[in-house]
């Protein structure tokens, strides 16, 4: 039972004209919820560990230094998209699709997406270290960051690699790994990242960021091989060419995806970075962001139930389930963001404080973040819908409309009003391409 159907109120709920229709939605879906459960804690340890992390580095290092390592996190997650070729979202939809009824394909595929993440992380990292004394020079107005983009280039193999780990354990369902897995990096990471940054300051804070996600990948090795002899699924490459179509109908558009919206965000960033004191607005906008990120790890972690769960419905030709399972994730989604985020609006001069008192003027920027978390849970939401349902060619549509409203109104935001014009940025990005998915939605769900 739900919570003993929520401590004996559920008659009065199922009662309620509002709460009774997602009461009954989630006493239907136990399978989704007992998932949505653990990948929440997962997401909580994870970003909680996360944030905590990053307030101490920002009370350990001057304000200039912080506004470097987030601006070295955005160039290494640019790079990261680009590298792991849309292979997450790859591994995920079909795992969860091959995982019991075709095991040799689901072998097939997690094998090949293994390699090509291992192949394509090192020749994208190979590509960062070329490049890093340009990127630094040209696009970060500091020469002087050319040294740290190449100590942070692991954070892009090993980010490369842990990514399509967790795709795959996400496909094979195995969310109360995941959550386990989270935890104990999260315990382990934080005095490392800590340590560090106050021996070594920036530099320091870089090699305890890429020492975290190396361990994650080990941890999640380990996951994915006891995943795979639970479900006898054995990584294999023989007749891998067979499985060509797959990356080029699913993979090629989510990743272009990925290519249009990573360096847009870039571009974004090193814009700001390249304005009068654009590293001191980069600390704002880096620590404002991580709130951010805190808001939308609740819906965000449900809603990687989501693509397999959907996926699944979808191969079992039940458009009834897929329907409910969809409005259940959008309605959660929903829920469990605009609240958090009004209140994190109300409060955000305070939140701010937290990272020290140069960060409290920084309020603004957080308040208009937290506003864009709306439209940020809703485009990821529709988007696992259409991933889904195998219409990864209108997410990236979408991705490319995102694209486009986000570099414009940057553009002339950013001179004006410095982070704060770069927070509005993601408001009206990503409310447009949430437009484009939910048009494209009705559009075929009118069609079916």
């Amino acid at each position: 039972m739900v919570g003993n159907e929520l401590f004996g109120l559920g008659p009065a709920i199922r009662r309620h004209r509002l709460l009774g229709p997602l009461f009954r939605a989630l006493l239907s879906k136990r399978e989704l919820l007992h998932g949505a459960s653990w990948s929440v804690a997962a997401a909580v340890v994870a970003r909680s560990s996360n944030l905590a992390a990053l307030i101490i580095c920002a009370r350990l290092l001057p304000q200039e230094r912080f506004g470097e390592v987030a601006i070295i996190q955005g160039t290494v997650g640019m790079f990261g998209p680009l590298a792991g070729l849309g292979l997450s979202a790859t591994t995920t939809k079909f795992l969860a699709e091959y995982r019991t009824a075709d095991r040799l394909r689901a072998g097939r595929i997690l094998a090949l997406s293994l390699a090509m993440a291992a192949i394509a992380g090192l020749m994208m990292t190979g590509a960062l270290i070329l490049f890093a004394p340009q990127l630094a020079a040209r696009g970060l107005a500091a020469p002087q960051l050319s040294g740290s983009l190449v100590a942070a280039s692991g954070l892009l193999l090993f980010g490369v690699f842990e990514a399509v780990q967790t795709g795959a354990l996400v496909g094979f369902e195995a969310f109360s790994r995941i959550a386990r897995l989270s935890c104990w990096n999260g315990l382990l990471s934080i005095p490392v990242i800590v340590l560090l940054t106050y021996l070594y300051g920036s530099q320091g804070a870089l090699a305890g960021l890429t020492l975290s996600v190396a361990l994650s990948c080990l941890l999640n090795w380990i996951a994915l091989r006891a995943a795979c002899r639970r479900y006898d699924v054995h990584p294999t490459f023989k007749g891998c060419s067979s499985e060509r179509h797959v990356l080029l109908s699913f993979s090629l558009p989510s990743y272009l995806s990925g290519l249009l919206v990573a360096p847009a965000t870039w571009l974004t960033s090193a814009y700001l970075v390249n304005q009068p004191g654009g590293y001191s607005e980069m600390a704002l906008f880096g620590a404002a962001d991580r709130f951010r990120y805190l808001l939308i790890f609740l819906p965000l972690a449900a809603s990687r139930i989501a693509i397999p769960a959907l996926s699944r419905y979808r191969s079992s030709g039940d458009h009834d389930g897929y329907r409910s399972a969809f409005r259940w994730n959008l309605i959660f989604g929903l829920l469990t963001t605009v609240v958090p985020a009004l209140a994190c609006i109300a409060l955000s001069r305070f939140l701010m404080s937290w990272y020290g008192v140069d960060f409290r003027k920084g309020w603004p920027v957080l308040s208009i973040l937290a506003l864009s978390a709306i439209p940020t849970v809703l485009n990821t939401q529709l988007g696992s819908a259409l991933l889904s349902n195998n219409r990864a060619w209108s997410r990236t549509v979408a991705d490319m409309v995102l694209t486009i409203v986000f570099l414009s109104v940057a553009w002339v935001a950013i001179p004006r009003w410095g982070s704060v014009g770069l927070a509005g940025s993601f408001v009206l990005a990503y409310s447009a391409a949430c437009l484009m998915m939910w048009i494209s939605l009705r559009k075929g769900h009118a069609k079916s």
